[in-house]
């Protein structure tokens, strides 16, 4: 029960980290001339900072937090009903399915903070940079939204790399008939 939710909760700050520091670190200039949200202004205060660093590094933060916790909040409450749901349907009390072999969480985990950092080393070919017309600079948007991205597609990856255990596991299994595995055998 919630292999989902855990598995997003501790690679989702992961992944985040990793589109910040990428992003600082291929584009100084949109960060050097980022102007805090007047919103943010009046709700944090201080907090901000007067460095713009540190302004943009709390501003993606506080734009990252939210819809991972609620995120998060929604994948526990799904990754309960599933537990139940099977258990209730299903006739299963033996505590449920086995947890994924250690190749498809290392594959998760490193293609999201791999293609996380990749995602916001490349935000400069997308909106000008985060510069919208006006002035608007979206860049702290584009920094918390790439690490969710970034773990939607990791998902794929993290399949391919457990596809071959999942095969040889399927090839090494004996047949229920008692002959080689695939062919219908007969108990003789």
């Amino acid at each position: 029960m919630f292999r989902t939710a855990r598995g997003f909760l501790l690679v989702a700050p992961l992944a985040f980290v990793a589109a910040l520091l990428a992003f600082l670190a291929v584009h100084p200039r949109i960060v050097e001339a980022f102007t805090p949200y007047p919103f943010l202004v009046d709700a944090l205060g201080r907090p901000l900072g007067r460095r713009p660093l540190g302004r943009f590094a709390v501003t993606a933060t506080v734009f990252f937090v939210v819809p991972y916790l609620v995120t998060g909040l929604l994948l526990a409450l799904a990754d309960l009903g599933a537990a139940g749901a099977g258990r209730l349907w299903g006739g299963r009390r033996d505590g449920g399915r086995a947890p994924f072999p250690p190749e498809v969480r290392h594959g998760f985990s490193g293609a999201a903070i791999a293609l996380s950092a990749l995602g916001a080393s490349l935000l400069d070919r997308l909106a000008h940079g985060g510069e919208l017309p006006g002035g608007v600079n979206v860049a702290p948007l584009f920094v918390a939204f790439v690490p969710f991205l970034a773990l939607a597609a990791s998902l794929p990856i993290a399949g391919l790399a457990g596809l071959p255990r999942a095969i040889l596991g399927r090839l090494r299994r004996p047949s229920p008939r008692g002959g080689p595995p695939g062919t219908p055998g007969e108990r003789g």
